[in-house]
């Protein structure tokens, strides 16, 4: 009985172990296709003028 315990829990981890990689994958590959070079260099430059607009103490 233990070592069938032991078994399932073995599978729990792996199969929770797989589906987070999946999911990270994923994650990575859509963020990639949304990082073009053009919306890169446009959130660069809101980035500036939000920090050129900021009031100087």
């Amino acid at each position: 009985m233990r070592i069938i315990h032991q078994v399932v829990r073995y599978f729990r981890r792996l199969t929770w172990a797989l589906i987070v990689a999946f999911m990270v994958g994923v994650h990575n590959f859509y963020k990639q296709e949304m990082d073009s070079p053009d919306t890169i260099k446009t959130s660069i430059e809101v980035d500036a003028t939000e920090e050129d607009s900021r009031p100087k103490v």
